[in-house]
């Protein structure tokens, strides 16, 4: 895990000893299996190799260490406080719509707006996933005016996802059922000549609305979806 990490990085094992302030010769034994590392080495090592929480709990456990970060769920108690922040923010963000998003971009809470959006008029499922409404055939798909830069943002945005938290992860796997869409293949992130933010247009009941949007996330997360979690707010263009 940690050579993996190391070339998703595109780190030598001397860029990650320097980085982590250790020996190359300690980072080489520990990658052989010639050496075992302490808690605190694993966790100073994820540090040097920028891991989010939920991959560094991976390399404590992978290296025989209870993992040190909490995994709540978002109904837990534990994510009470979070919950009521970010519905102050959802409530405060009408008539406009807002959502939660996880790190696979599940949409965990959205306000009545984003729901009218992103619905159809006959219903909303309750399992929403942004990127399935965006790639796979639907109403959402059919109402974005501009899909392929939006598709193309999106995609850039899984992709660094993915750079962040490995090819496995969850992310991983939204990017992989994206890319397997009608459309997909040859994505790009396009600049738009003399747009300071790319607009999502959307054609709702034979209205075009044009949209940008915010991405809020928590400061000093001691929690796996406590890191994860992004607050997502559409302006008006």
């Amino acid at each position: 895990m940690l050579r993996e990490w190391r070339s998703l990085r595109g780190m030598s094992q001397l860029d990650l000893a320097l980085s982590a302030d250790v020996s190359g010769r300690h980072v080489s034994f520990l990658e052989s299996g010639r050496a075992r590392p302490s808690a605190e080495m694993v966790l100073r090592l994820a540090e040097a190799l920028a891991m989010p929480l939920r991959e560094r709990n991976g390399l404590l456990v992978a290296a025989g260490f209870a993992p040190q970060f909490g995994d709540s769920d978002w109904n837990s108690p534990q994510m009470t406080e979070i919950r009521r922040a970010a519905g102050m923010i959802l409530a405060g963000h009408a008539p406009y719509p807002a959502m939660v998003l996880d790190a696979a971009l599940n949409v965990l809470e959205a306000n009545a707006a984003a729901m009218a959006l992103l619905g159809d008029g006959t219903g909303v499922p309750e399992q929403l996933n942004l990127v399935d409404l965006v790639f796979i055939a639907g109403p959402v798909r059919a109402a974005i005016g501009n899909w392929d830069e939006i598709a193309g943002y999106l995609m850039h945005r899984m992709r660094e996802g993915v750079r962040m938290r490995g090819p496995q992860s969850a992310i991983g796997v939204v990017m992989r059922r994206a890319l397997r869409q009608p459309g997909a293949d040859g994505l790009t992130a396009r600049p738009k000549s003399g747009t300071v933010l790319l607009p999502l247009v959307f054609n709702n009941g034979g209205e075009e609305t044009r949209w940008f949007t915010t991405v809020t996330s928590f400061g000093a997360p001691q929690d796996v979806l406590a890191e994860e979690i992004t607050i997502e707010q559409f302006h008006p263009a």
